[in-house]
């Protein structure tokens, strides 16, 4: 499947085309489009220099998000990067804009649309909110610090208080509808966090990860993704590859 084929537009994304081209403001989504796509790019830059693989690219009304088919035991390092280089990209991008419009070469008035909508897409896409790339970034960050399944936990619920604070604080018809759809996929998310813990626990047990750091836990529950485990059983201590062979066996 070549890179084109895994695009998918979201049908609010459609909408809004259909409503910005209905009201004349076709410029203002031709420019929130190709700024989203940079954005993208940014993304898909990084994940094909560590070799992942892309298993979709979404396009939102409120942004993008590239999907991969990858395993969840991955480099923190990488994932981090992967995320952070998407908001690099558009910055980057703003910056040429800027150059072209110091040198004469872009209006005023486009330039005041690129410059509204990069710093609106860009601020509201680095909230602390899966799953913008600020939830994200932040997940990953937990993950440094707590085990795997607790720091899903904590995102999920910093999550729905971040949405709550804007719903409180800011009365706005794009952001209700926003945040409706922020709320379905954290919802999503959270329903599937059995299936990614297990997928989590096999992946270890499968692969030979060589992670530097190992830790002495108690129960799998605190396993961390970029650490080996020895689990303290009463007065004996398992290595985690056997305490996952035990466990698959089942």
């Amino acid at each position: 499947m070549t890179l084109f084929k895994k695009i998918y537009i979201h049908p609010l994304t459609i909408v809004l085309a259909i409503i910005v081209t209905l009201t004349g403001m076709y410029k203002d989504f031709l420019i929130i489009f190709l700024i989203i796509i940079i954005h993208e790019l940014g993304h898909l830059f990084m994940s094909i220099i560590y070799k992942w693989n892309i298993d979709k690219i979404y396009i939102y009304p409120y942004g993008g998000c590239v999907k991969f088919n990858e395993k969840l035991n991955r480099p923190l390092k990488e994932e981090l990067l992967i995320l952070i280089n998407g908001p690099f990209f558009q910055i980057l991008f703003f910056i040429i804009i800027t150059i072209l419009y110091n040198n004469n070469i872009l209006s005023f008035r486009n330039y005041l649309l690129f410059k509204t909508y990069h710093f609106t897409l860009l601020f509201f896409n680095l909230l602390p909110i899966y799953p913008l790339d600020g939830g994200k970034i932040l997940n990953v960050l937990l993950e440094y610090i707590f085990p795997y399944k607790k720091s899903n936990k904590l995102i999920i619920i910093l999550s729905y208080l971040g949405i709550i604070f804007l719903l409180i604080n800011y009365k706005n018809i794009n952001l209700v509808m926003m945040s409706t759809f922020l709320i379905i996929e954290i919802t999503l998310y959270l329903k599937r966090q059995d299936y990614l813990f297990n997928k989590f626990l096999l992946e270890r047990y499968l692969n030979n990860y060589n992670f530097k750091k190992i830790k002495i836990i108690n129960n799998k529950n605190n396993m961390y993704k970029d650490k080996r485990h020895m689990l303290k059983d009463k007065n004996k201590y398992i290595l985690e590859k056997d305490y996952l062979k035990e466990r698959f066996k089942k």
